[in-house]
Order: C-alpha cells, then sequence, then structure tokens
C-alpha cells in the first residue's frame, strides 16, 4: 500500500492547555511555508476536508477527535501526563512533521467497537468506542453473564466487565489487569472488574466476534464508553459488542517505539539500568 501524501492538516489545541495553544501559531507559520494548507476544528466541523489532523494535547484531546472526526489520521503531540496515543514530545514537531512531508511515515489503524443496549428486544443505546465499551455496578457487586458468539462463558460477580480494543487496552483494561495488546493484533480483550473470584483471567477473542454481556441483577449498572456515562442498566438488560465501522488511524514514524512507549510511558523497565543484548533502539520520539 502506498503511503498517502499529506496537504492539508487540522491543528487543533487543547482547550485546558494554554501552551498548546502557544505553539499552534509557529506549527501554522511552519507548514505553510512548506506548501502546506492548515485548517482550525471550527472550520472541520463546518465541513472543511483535511487529510490529517494534529492534536496538541493529551490522549483525552485524541479521542476527542477520533470522536468528532472518524477516520481522519491523527498524530499528537504531547502536552498531557501520558501520551501513549500522543507519542511526540513538544521538542521533536518539526523532525517528525519533516519525516510526515517526506513521506517517511506508516498509517496505523485499529478497530473501533459498537455496542448496542436490548431491553425486552428493543434497542434503547447505541454508541461507538475507540478504546473500550464498560458495563461498570454501583455502589454494589452486579452479575455480568458473558457469552462470545451466542455461546456462554460465565457470570462473573464483581464490579462490572471492559471490552477493550487494542489501542484501549493500555488504559481501564491494563488497570483492571487485563493484557496489553499490541498494534496490529486483531482481537479484543474481555476483562472483568474486580471479580469475587479466584478466576480473574481476561479473555481474548477475535475481532470478529459478537460479544453479549447480560446484567444479571437489580442493582445499579451504567454503560460506560470510553469514560463517558451513556446509559443506566437494568437487570436482564443485554450489552452486546461488535467491532466498528469507523477505524482509528494513527500516524507513526519509525522512531515511534510502541515498546519504548510502554516502558517510558507507565515506567514499565523491569531493570531499568538493563543493556540490551541486541542494541538499543536510539531513535527516541
Amino acid at each position: 500500500m502506498m503511503t498517502p501524501r499529506f496537504t492539508t492538516f487540522g491543528l487543533v489545541a487543547a482547550r485546558d492547555k494554554d501552551d498548546s495553544h502557544l505553539l499552534v501559531p509557529a506549527m501554522d507559520t511552519w507548514l505553510r511555508e512548506r506548501g502546506c494548507i492548515t485548517v482550525s476544528e471550527s472550520d472541520l466541523r463546518e465541513g472543511v476536508p483535511a487529510d490529517a489532523l494534529i492534536a496538541l494535547g493529551g490522549d483525552g484531546l485524541m479521542m476527542r477527535m477520533a470522536h468528532s472526526f472518524p477516520g481522519i489520521p491523527l498524530l499528537g503531540i504531547n502536552f498531557g501526563k501520558v501520551g501513549f496515543l500522543a507519542m511526540v514530545e513538544r521538542s521533536h514537531w518539526e523532525e517528525v512533521l519533516s519525516q510526515i512531508l517526506a513521506g517517511d511515515f506508516n498509517m496505523q489503524e485499529g478497530p473501533t467497537l459498537a455496542a448496542e443496549v436490548q431491553r425486552a428486544g428493543t434497542i434503547v443505546a447505541q454508541e461507538w468506542a475507540i478504546n473500550d465499551v464498560v458495563v461498570r455496578s454501583g455502589m454494589q457487586m452486579i452479575d455480568i453473564e458473558l457469552y462470545v458468539d451466542g455461546r456462554y462463558v460465565n457470570t462473573y460477580p464483581g464490579d462490572g466487565m471492559i471490552v477493550a480494543s487494542p489501542q484501549g487496552s493500555t488504559a481501564y483494561c491494563m488497570a483492571a489487569g487485563g493484557p496489553i495488546i499490541s498494534a496490529g493484533v486483531r482481537g479484543f480483550a474481555i476483562t472483568p472488574i474486580s471479580p469475587h473470584s479466584p478466576i480473574r483471567a481476561t479473555l481474548v477473542v477475535p475481532e470478529e466476534s459478537r460479544i453479549e454481556m447480560v446484567v444479571a441483577t437489580d442493582r445499579d449498572a451504567s454503560l460506560i464508553l470510553d469514560g463517558l456515562d451513556i446509559a443506566p442498566l437494568q437487570r436482564n438488560d443485554v450489552v452486546t459488542v461488535r467491532r466498528g465501522d469507523h477505524m482509528f488511524r494513527l500516524i507513526v514514524t519509525e522512531d515511534m517505539n510502541f515498546y519504548t512507549a510502554v516502558q517510558s510511558k507507565f515506567n514499565y523497565l523491569i531493570r531499568p539500568g538493563a543493556v540490551p543484548s541486541l542494541g538499543h533502539d536510539r531513535n527516541e520520539i
């Protein structure tokens, strides 16, 4: 597949990060001097097209932009705390944009999640998520029956259940003890939240699977997508999760190393002073 050439860029700064807004004029001038067109968030919302979108903020802004403008390739300049999706540190922005204008980059695609709630045979809620679909209890433990492709798996008593995409596996899924799914793996992770059981294993299923979660108690529960409370749930509600219609597209250069990001963003080095036998990853963005 040929690497696309980008000439029109959307520039969006995080609303709550003043320093990100200070970088926008410099980036705008830099791109225009190289023959590119830049558009604002308001332009994008009015339907002005862009080849790619540069988000100056953190992972929260990346998620908001992916929801607002699905399918547009994203590049994140990190002004947040973790920046796992916003992988470019602000001091490297010129270097990375130079690589992108030269066509020296790849497109990393990940699936999204489509969720619907059925109540007594009627669909009462429908939405889609980039990171995760969560059935979450209120103050008391709930029971969730899990089915995959129509087959009963188990009933999980606990605080709920997470269905995570590969890009979402490093968010709530990982915090709940689930696995980190590398980019490019075609599967979803189903992770119970604080299960009242010695069996706590995550189930990783193909992304073509149909995942159903049935609320099997009368206690308070909610459907939460990408951290947003979508709908209250009742006993016998069926939450069905499938691969979504949209794709989540990240622009990555050779220096954006998934495993280096895991080490640095999450302090995941078991032996911080260890020297790899096969050599260092010297180019870390």
